[in-house]
């Protein structure tokens, strides 16, 4: 199920949605700021895949969205990161409200992380 965007959390991005690749143009134009960032008790368990890790920390940039754009750029990065209601039985990542620490101080965020519940693939 997709997390209702009851707040404007900004969004912390670690991999291709960050500035410089190949999936920024889902935020490019649709941001007031944006922030070096780090995801603490996280850390990469597959090729852009983060998970819950006891004294891990992802890198990555933190997105402060601007309010007139907010629920369309988040509706588009669901749509990316397939977890849309309609893909949710499918996610390859889940939205989850994380905490990221910057140089100016800690923000509560949405980070597309690993699902709480795994779907086997079976080829015939």
């Amino acid at each position: 199920m997709t997390p209702q965007i009851d707040d404007h959390l900004p969004l912390f991005a670690f991999g291709t949605l960050r500035r410089g690749h190949v999936n920024h143009h889902y935020l490019a134009g649709r941001y007031e700021r944006v922030i070096a960032a780090r995801l603490p008790d996280y850390a990469v368990v597959a090729p852009l895949m983060i998970d819950r890790s006891h004294g891990g920390s992802v890198p990555g940039e933190l997105f402060f969205l601007r309010p007139g754009v907010y629920e369309a750029a988040m509706a588009d990065c669901d749509e990316l990161e397939g977890v849309t209601p309609r893909l949710s039985r499918y996610a390859t990542y889940q939205r989850r409200r994380v905490t990221v620490l910057t140089d100016q101080g800690s923000f509560e965020a949405w980070a597309y992380v690993r699902p709480t519940t795994h779907y086997r693939f079976v080829t015939a």
